[in-house]
């Protein structure tokens, strides 16, 4: 027990040496930083409160708002959903974050002037999901193909998009099949700063609807729907963990509040789309065609229009904070 105590006395000198919040117990081999050092680190407030018999902690400034519940893989970040790589755990009366989480989670979110840029933001590639012998998620009654409406949404994103000074590229400009493997390749080849996949989805429970974004989870880590494809590999797309966390945020964010869609939260999967990048990169799951009420809506150009457009608000914010963070501020 002695020597235990003394370890756990050296790891906690060693993170106020290096400006860390303390660090828990570490169980399976992880780190994790309690939330109420975390909220000093942070500069923030840290409330407790129940809710049902599970603990609830909110950090809070006057910027941001995080809500953290025990046992809980999500939590939400000024009212986004956003999940975790790790479930937040309770130890000794409070709560405790995943190192990972803290690192590539808040930080970017919450205090992106402490990343380093990526090269740029102003090529961007469009990866219409799907096309020619692929059909992607159908809904019949309605005939809604994925394949239709995805080219259509990233056509007019791209018009958006070019419109605001953007160099846009689409992997597919009309209904044909696409490897996997062949779109984060072919946005290698026209060097882009940003790759964005986009989607609908379908689900065999005709009352689910929502929009949800992914981006791939640190390496060691697995998806959000508990998949481990190469799970303890660093994979390409890793280089960008943090970027990808905040343009996945922003895009997430403004679908929710410019969209009657329901926030399904910003996810984790090792998609192969995403697994090779050479640049930040998210994949757009902007609704289930399966859902007859949220279907009608994406069949409408109206609807894929005002969807293009919060998207491209996203890439302006993606944008503004890219150019602050370059420059300094």
């Amino acid at each position: 027990m002695t020597h235990i105590r003394w370890n756990l006395l050296f790891l906690a000198f060693c993170a106020v040496l290096c400006n860390r919040p303390l660090l828990a117990a570490t169980p399976a081999q992880d780190q994790y930083y309690s939330l109420s050092k975390v909220a000093t680190q942070l500069g923030m407030k840290a409330a407790r409160s129940v809710v049902g018999d599970k603990l609830q902690i909110t950090l809070s400034s006057q910027w941001s708002n995080v809500v953290l519940r025990e046992s809980q893989r999500s939590c939400t970040i000024n009212d986004i959903t956003v999940h975790l790589s790790k479930a937040v755990i309770k130890r000794h009366g409070t709560l405790y974050l995943s190192e990972s989480d803290y690192n590539k989670t808040i930080i970017p979110l919450l205090l992106p002037q402490k990343l380093s840029p990526p090269k740029g933001c102003k090529r961007i590639v469009l990866d219409p999901g799907h096309g020619g012998k692929d059909n992607g998620a159908e809904n019949k009654s309605l005939k809604l193909k994925e394949k239709h409406l995805a080219l259509s949404l990233a056509q007019s994103l791209k018009g958006i998009l070019e419109q605001r000074g953007y160099t846009v590229y689409l992997t597919r400009s009309n209904d044909t099949f696409i490897e996997l493997d062949d779109r984060p390749k072919n946005a290698g080849a026209w060097n882009a700063d940003l790759f964005i996949s986009l989607h609908f989805n379908a689900s065999a429970t005709t009352s689910v609807r929502g929009a949800e974004t992914y981006i791939l989870p640190p390496a060691g880590h697995v998806s959000t729907s508990g998949s481990s494809y190469n799970g303890n590999a660093s994979l390409s797309g890793n280089r960008w963990d943090e970027w990808n966390m905040l343009l996945g945020y922003y895009v997430q964010k403004q679908l929710v509040q410019s969209l009657p869609a329901s926030d399904r939260g910003l996810k984790r999967a090792r998609f192969a789309v995403l697994r090779t990048l050479n640049c930040p990169g998210i994949l757009v799951e902007g609704g289930f065609v399966s859902n007859n009420s949220e279907g009608a809506n994406i069949g409408s150009a109206a609807y894929r229009k005002k969807m293009a457009i919060a998207i491209a608000d996203a890439v302006d914010s993606y944008s503004r904070t890219f150019e602050r963070v370059k420059n300094g501020k």
